[in-house]
């Protein structure tokens, strides 16, 4: 029932009234009748896109959208020669009731598939692959939040970390030094020696940090190669950025934490005197709704969850943080 419940509350207002505008859309056209009647039809497919659209509410990435695109249009075609290909079997067995009727079934379902459900969807993936696309920049910067919550079970890949790390490669570097090594985990074994040394979440003094099941799939360890430079807070703060940003377009999310045991962290993983470690950035699949709302007027900056675990943070409006000289 606990999972259940963390599964319902990460559902959005908006998926909700798109999953019952859905439901009742698709009920009311069922009982006037969809067949050969257009309000029908029409209201039937409203439905369809309501759940759709409810489905891929929160999907962040254009990728994901233009592959769904991709998928619906493969569907249509499968499922219309499928259709087919099985109506004409149809008629080679019409002695054969069993044949007979398990042909009308099939060919009836990939009807369904390629008329009723793939429309719907085809249509909810080109909206959100422009609409994504369109706001660019401001759609992650948006989403790149601080995540302390995760589904832990969701892998992360060799390959993606991997990518992370390549657009830090083609970031800037002071000097052009590029003094900075990292260490990337996305095993259990490791990311369990690396998750108990680690503070989460300063502000929620009465929270310990995710409970199991809700802990980072991955972590990269961000290490300043002391033989190449003495001072990396500008390198680490444009690395953190790059990859948190990247972890977005992903679907992922992320959390800088600098409140490490460094002592602790450097002996269980054994990296070398020569490295000082600077973050650790956790990285998962987030399993919490982060919001930003406008700072009040006694500038309270801490961050605060509601009763539905929910977190908030506050932030400065763009008309206090820009100086007129």
């Amino acid at each position: 029932m606990a999972g259940l419940y963390k599964f319902l509350n990460r559902i959005k207002t908006a998926q909700w009234i798109l999953i019952v505008a859905g439901v009742l859309s698709g009920a009311i056209a069922f009982v006037i009748g969809v067949s050969d009647n257009l309000p029908g039809i029409i209201l039937l497919y409203v439905g369809l896109t309501c759940l759709a659209g409810a489905w891929v509410w929160t999907w962040p990435s254009p990728r994901d959208f233009w592959i769904l695109l991709l998928v619906s249009l493969v569907a249509f075609l499968v499922g219309v020669v499928l259709h087919n290909l099985i109506y004409a079997f149809g008629t080679m067995v019409v002695g054969n009731r069993f044949l007979t009727g398990m042909s009308g079934f099939l060919g009836g379902f990939f009807f369904l598939v390629a008329v009723v459900a793939v429309g719907p969807t085809a249509f909810v993936a080109l909206v959100g692959g422009i609409y994504t696309s369109w706001r660019g920049m401001t759609r992650l910067t948006l989403i790149n939040r601080s995540y302390r919550r995760f589904v832990q079970k969701h892998k992360i890949r060799d390959k993606q970390l991997y990518r992370l790390l390549n657009h830090v490669r083609q970031s800037a570097s002071g000097a052009n030094l590029q003094p900075l090594k990292y260490i990337i985990s996305n095993s259990v074994e490791t990311n369990e020696m690396i998750f108990p040394t680690l503070s989460w979440a300063g502000y929620l003094k009465e929270w310990a940090g995710p409970e199991e099941g809700e802990r980072p799939s991955a972590y990269i360890i961000l290490l300043g190669d002391t033989e190449l430079a003495k001072s990396f807070q500008y390198d680490a703060g444009l690395a953190s950025q790059s990859i948190t940003l990247g972890a977005a377009e992903m679907g992922l999310g992320g959390c800088l934490i600098g409140s490490i045991k460094r002592d602790v962290l450097r002996k269980v993983l054994v990296i070398p005197e020569q490295y000082k470690i600077l973050l650790v950035i956790a990285l998962g699949k987030p399993a919490e709704q982060v919001v930003l709302d406008e700072m009040g007027e006694d500038g309270e900056i801490k961050y605060w969850r509601d009763e539905k675990n929910i977190h908030h943070v506050p932030k400065r409006g763009l008309e206090e943080v820009i100086l007129e000289l």
